[in-house]
């Protein structure tokens, strides 16, 4: 057994995690201190309105500087791990007015992928703004004009997974007219503050986006964001930087979980927000450490060829990493691997069976049926394995054959109720906007009303009192 594994397993049988992480905080905290890490832009006045969070600012010296327009500040911070050679921008999740300047972010950083981490809509509380377009399909627009960084941003394609969601968009400088293509990779099923239900699925969504390339040192940083940009930001991050340095050094004991979360803290404040997160990041690290470790062992020069690959032919609810190019077969045998496409990547179908999905078919629909839309992973049971589209260029092309028309009806109501929960999502955005925009009205109103009330009191006040002293 490694020494990471013994690590995990003492501070579990112990049940310390609490102190583990209590003891990073305090580590981070005088590191902190020693540097002197101010963040001073974040508090200015003209600032403080961008951050959706008081307590959670970026760190003057790791801030990302827009380059253009009439702010040169947003939310978001580089995170360098220079040993694994990846640099990420860590952001939080757009607020309304902050959208542009997201947006003009990923163009002046030349960045391939956003990666999401959380949903819209968590526990009633809006987390995050609707900043890409819903599509003409969902009966919404296909795009998104910005004026005021003159970007435009348009859907090209979308694939939803049971685990995660693959879109495409084409983001264009109207000035210019260049146009790039913006992956973006939408984990739907991972709670705020808390954690996955297991390693797998969090595994195959990091494979998805390590093989589109979008993490690759040839393009910009990846943008990654939650809520706040910081908790299961912070977590994809240290996850991803540990399984580079144990492929490359083929073995599980080279990286310090603890001293690389300490490290990456000094970049962005908060990174890791729960024990839970931490212990989730062990048992991730060192699952996808062994299937590293163990795919090399198999063939070693395969291995060469790959790019962090974690692949579970056991798990047919979650979503695969993305298929072979269309001059492949689109039923390869199982466990034979491919190398990763060149950019731009394109999406193909699973490798995996899916013959436990359809058995069982009747059941899931019948669930999806009655189950009503407030649980949050419900959208685990709308998967349709069997389509995978290509979204290179403009096309969208099906790779699977026509199914059955068992599988086409069920299909149908599942892309139904799966529209028909995005179009209540869109309502129940629009009723939470609505209501804080009349909660902001009221404020304002009420910073007019207090100074005149202020004022007739004391008028009253200095009334009463002359009366009572000219009486006596």
């Amino acid at each position: 057994m490694s020494r990471l594994e013994n690590e995990f397993l003492d501070y579990d049988s112990a049940k310390i995690w609490n102190e583990v992480y209590q003891r990073v905080k305090n580590e981070a905290s005088l590191k902190t201190l020693d540097n002197k890490f101010g963040v001073a832009e974040a508090r200015k006045p003209e600032n403080k309105h961008k951050n959706r969070y008081r307590d959670v600012s970026p760190y003057d010296h790791s801030r990302v500087v827009l380059s253009q327009g009439d702010t040169d500040y947003i939310n978001a911070s580089y995170i360098q791990v220079t040993e694994a050679r990846r640099k990420y921008i860590l952001t939080q999740g757009p607020l309304d007015h902050t959208t542009p300047q997201f947006w003009q972010m990923i163009w002046e950083q030349k960045t391939k992928a956003v990666v999401m981490l959380n949903r819209i809509i968590e526990k009633g509380t809006l987390k995050c703004h609707q900043y890409w377009p819903l599509g003409s399909h969902l009966g919404y627009e296909d795009e998104m004009v910005f004026d005021e960084v003159d970007l435009k941003v348009t859907l090209n394609g979308e694939q939803e997974g049971a685990h995660f969601t693959v879109r495409s968009f084409y983001l264009e400088d109207m000035q210019s007219g260049e146009r790039r293509e913006v992956l973006h990779f939408h984990y739907t099923t991972w709670p705020d503050f808390c954690v996955p239900a297991s390693p797998t699925s969090f595994l195959n969504f990091l494979s998805a986006v390590r093989e589109a390339g979008a993490l690759d040192t040839e393009v910009g940083p990846a943008v990654i964001h939650c809520s706040a940009g910081i908790g299961r930001s912070g977590t994809f991050c240290l996850v991803d930087s540990c399984l580079v340095l144990i492929e490359k050094n083929q073995d599980l004991d080279c990286v310090d979980v603890r001293g690389m979360l300490i490290e990456m803290r000094s970049y962005r404040m908060g990174l890791i927000q729960t024990p839970d997160q931490l212990r989730f990041s062990y048992l991730a690290i060192i699952e996808g450490g062994k299937q590293l470790l163990n795919m090399s062992d198999a063939n070693s020069n395969v291995r060469d060829s790959m790019h962090g690959q974690f692949s579970n032919h056991n798990d047919h609810e979650d979503s695969p990493p993305p298929p072979p190019e269309r001059t492949t077969s689109l039923s390869p045998k199982r466990g034979v691997r491919h190398s990763p496409p060149p950019l731009p990547p394109k999406l193909r179908r699973l490798n995996d069976d899916d013959d436990d999905d359809d058995e069982d078919i009747d059941a899931e629909l019948d669930k999806l049926i009655d189950d009503d839309d407030e649980g949050d992973n419900d959208d685990d049971d709308l998967e349709d394995e069997d389509d995978f589209m290509d979204m290179t260029g403009t096309t969208r092309l099906l790779c699977n054959s026509a199914p059955d028309k068992e599988q086409e009806s069920a299909y149908e109501v599942r892309k139904r109720i799966r529209e028909e929960r995005k179009k209540h999502t869109q309502e129940k955005i629009k009723d939470m906007k609505e209501r804080q925009k009349n909660s902001e009205a009221w404020k304002k109103r009420k910073s007019y009303l207090q100074p005149i009330c202020l004022g007739l009191g004391l008028l009253l006040g200095s009334y009463l009192l002359y009366k009572y002293y000219w009486r006596y």
